[in-house]
């Protein structure tokens, strides 16, 4: 019986096997699950819902996102009968995420430390992040569904847990303020410093983005980026701030030579999501030791970047249109909670936060 269900992952080790479940006959698909779910293999049934995933063309953020709502719902339902769910068992997958007691996720950094200390680490879930979870345990059933393994739908009528903000508000709070940004600019220390800051809240990017971007998706004569990872796997253009140019021109000198045949450098040095986080975590607090201000605790992570890039460009303009296409939103929906914006994206290219392209 295979578990590992919240071990270290990468979206792109695995694509080539969901590529080819993807390319499978329809009979092949569904022994498959069958197989997965008879042997409670969660891999193999986190392989599959991802099929679906990007047989829907899903973005590369929601599958990275669902994944770890499904594997925590397996986990969960470990004596469950998956082809045979009741709307009981999904009330009650739902009440124990919603449990402000429950225990802090294995991969949870800020519980390392109380594990370390032999303590049981509780941490609640925000309601968003508790429909998330649902939502990836909906995803999942849709997986099933979508090889006629099953018709069950347990989580169709669940009363979800009400969102304490408003989408614009808890935006807002997420947001970085541009003060907070001129004061990180302020502490940074190098390229990747200075280019995480930038290509977060000036481009818009999201983490995952901004490590896949290459040095052959930076046209630095138009002032785009082309990002090749974003919303449904599909390419998107973005328009750089004259700021976000300046350094990528100056970071541009120090990159070596391609030799014959050699894939182009990645533009970010760090290569992990978490090194990203940390980085940013470390410039917050040393932005706060600078202005001479107690520690505050770091909440705003790597995608408050993009909720400023969202709530600045709002507070610009006023065509939702615009900061859709900035943003690469694919429902318009998404775009509504920053209020956004114009025509095009010709006013992110005055855009600074005090960065200079060098040391």
């Amino acid at each position: 019986m295979v578990r590992n269900g919240l071990a270290k992952w990468s979206p792109e080790a695995e694509l080539a096997r969901v590529d080819q479940l993807i390319g499978s006959s329809e009979a092949e698909r569904k022994r498959f699950a069958a197989r997965a779910v008879g042997e409670r293999n969660h891999e193999c049934l986190w392989l599959l819902t991802r099929a679906y995933l990007e047989a829907q063309q899903r973005s590369a953020n929601t599958v990275s996102s669902y994944r770890k709502g499904v594997m925590v719902l397996l986990e969960a339902w470990e004596g469950v009968d998956l082809l045979r769910p009741t709307r009981a068992d999904a009330e009650a997958f739902v009440r124990r995420l919603n449990n402000p007691k429950r225990e802090a996720d294995p991969d949870d950094l800020q519980a390392v430390a109380q594990r370390r200390l032999g303590k049981k680490p509780v941490k609640a879930l925000s309601p968003a992040s508790v429909r998330q979870r649902v939502s990836a345990a909906r995803a999942f059933y849709e997986a099933l569904r979508w090889v006629d393994l099953t018709p069950a739908d347990p989580f169709a009528e669940v009363t979800l847990p009400k969102l304490t903000e408003k989408p614009v508000e808890r935006a807002k709070a997420k947001a970085y303020t541009l003060e907070e940004l001129e004061w990180m600019a302020m502490v940074c220390r190098d390229w990747d410093d200075r280019l995480i800051l930038l290509l977060g809240a000036h481009a818009g990017l999201r983490v995952s983005e901004m490590l896949a971007l290459t040095w052959d998706d930076v046209s630095l004569r138009s002032g785009r980026l082309t990002v090749r990872l974003g919303k449904g796997s599909k390419t998107a253009g973005v328009t750089m701030s004259d700021e976000l140019r300046r350094v990528l021109m100056a970071r541009s000198q120090d990159v070596p030579p391609r030799g014959p045949g050699e894939a182009a450098p990645f533009v970010l040095g760090v290569r992990s999501s978490s090194r990203v986080y940390t980085r940013l975590e470390e410039l917050w607090f040393l932005a706060l030791e600078l202005r001479g201000l107690p520690p505050e605790k770091f909440t705003k992570g790597v995608h408050g970047l993009r909720h400023f890039a969202g709530v600045h460009y709002a507070s610009q303009t006023s065509d939702l249109r615009k900061v859709r296409d900035h943003l690469r939103h694919a429902s318009m929906s998404s775009t509504e909670i920053y209020m956004a914006a114009a025509k095009d994206t010709d006013e992110v290219k005055g855009w600074s936060i005090g960065l200079t392209e060098g040391d």
